[in-house]
């Protein structure tokens, strides 16, 4: 199992995996946390948008991983659902602590679509599409400009300074736009 590629590995390989990690194998576990880091790491950066904080969560969460291996029920979940619920939890736990709080959160550090290699964005997870149905439904809350903004970079994923160029406004104030209509976004989506 260890020796299997990770991109073809079933419910199943993965489950076996755990059960190895369970038993404190490192090898195993290093399968997981190779598969899983720069899948968490993308999670994690649309959840803060702060690429020091998202790598700090994916620390926490591979860490919690291998503490709390023994809690992994395969027969309940996919590895990849356990994952993303720590992940996912670790996040909003932070989000939570830093409500009311300046947030550390610059324009440049915003869904920059540009960054990720494409063969991380395509084998991403279901979290990703659900995340995505979740911004077209509350997209309509923002105002138009912040709309056309969200939908050409983070639903067409075009480069920030393409978006600049087509709708002719400065590179900033697609990064400023941007980053208002996350956190509106993440209020709205919050309260739902």
């Amino acid at each position: 199992m260890v020796n299997k590629d990770p991109q073809t590995m079933t419910k199943q390989d993965w489950q076996h995996c755990m059960e190895r990690v369970k038993r404190r194998d490192k090898a195993a576990f290093a399968v997981v946390f190779h598969y899983f880091s720069p899948r968490l790491r993308q999670f994690a950066y649309k959840h803060v948008a702060n690429e020091q904080v998202a790598l700090e969560l994916v620390q926490e969460t591979m860490a919690a991983v291998w503490q709390k291996s023994h809690l992994f029920d395969g027969s309940k979940s996919a590895l990849s659902t356990w994952v993303y619920t720590i992940a996912r939890n670790l996040c909003f736990d932070l989000l939570r602590k830093q409500k009311g709080r300046e947030l550390h959160l610059h324009a440049e550090d915003v869904w920059p679509g540009e960054f990720y290699p494409p063969d991380l964005v395509a084998h991403y997870s279901p979290e990703q599409d659900r995340l995505k149905q979740q911004v077209i439904k509350f997209l309509d809350t923002l105002p138009q400009a912040q709309q056309d903004v969200v939908r050409a970079v983070y639903l067409d994923e075009l480069p920030h300074q393409q978006v600049a160029d087509m709708f002719d406004i400065p590179l900033g104030t697609v990064k400023s736009r941007l980053r208002l209509a996350v956190e509106k976004l993440r209020h709205t989506m919050h309260l739902e």
